[in-house]
């Protein structure tokens, strides 16, 4: 039990650290939150701010400082059962809700990965995520990005929940899949609704009179 409480704590402050905000801060002076539309501070943003080598290293981060402490407490730790849910979802809500950003964090995305990836020693549900968010990215695309991120983790959360033989892995997309879905409810991207099916648009065209 108290390896689990630490692991939980260790992975939530790990999450909690927003190098997307702090490098573009500390490199470039900017602010990525006033920089955006939605002030949120994530990697696209970053890279949108402060050029796409600040905005690799911003995502490097995020998924780092959420696939380390998972790691940790899957493969060296081992914790099990509620535990290990609560361990894998901790980085994400670290992210999300941030006590350094007076818990006004990011959208959780690129943590997200990498919680699912610190677990691939034992799951493979970070897969099953990368597929279903390049779906809809590069296939049946669906624009804006809140829409597209709601789609491919509510849809990636029902493929997990059918397909994972591990409980705590469910469990955790669960609870990952509700605080990301939550925020970009909350602070969606602007823009119509639109989808296209490779180049060709089937939602969202103007009509022509």
């Amino acid at each position: 039990m108290l390896n689990c409480i630490i692991m939980v704590m260790l992975g939530f402050l790990s999450g909690s650290v927003m190098y997307s905000y702090i490098i573009p801060k500390f490199i470039k002076h900017i602010d990525v939150r006033t920089q955006s539309a939605d002030g949120n501070p994530g990697s696209s943003n970053a890279r949108a701010a402060s050029g796409a080598i600040i905005g690799f290293a911003c995502l490097f981060f995020d998924i780092a400082k959420a696939a380390i402490p998972v790691y940790i407490a899957v493969s060296i730790v081992q914790i099990t059962g509620a535990g290990l849910a609560l361990a894998i979802a901790a980085p994400v809500l670290g992210h999300a809700f941030s006590p350094f950003l007076a818990f006004k964090g990011g959208k959780a995305v690129a943590a997200s990965y990498g919680a699912l990836l610190g677990a691939c020693a034992i799951s493979w549900a970070v897969v099953v995520l990368i597929i279903v968010m390049a779906f809809f990215r590069f296939i049946f695309i669906i624009k804006p990005d809140s829409a597209k991120v709601i789609t491919a983790f509510l849809l990636s959360g029902l493929f997990i929940w059918g397909l994972e033989p591990l409980f705590e892995i469910k469990i955790a997309m669960l609870l990952i899949s509700i605080v990301v879905c939550g925020k970009h409810l909350l602070n969606p991207n602007e823009g119509k609704l639109r989808i296209s099916i490779g180049p060709f648009e089937v939602v969202g065209q103007e009509k022509r009179v």
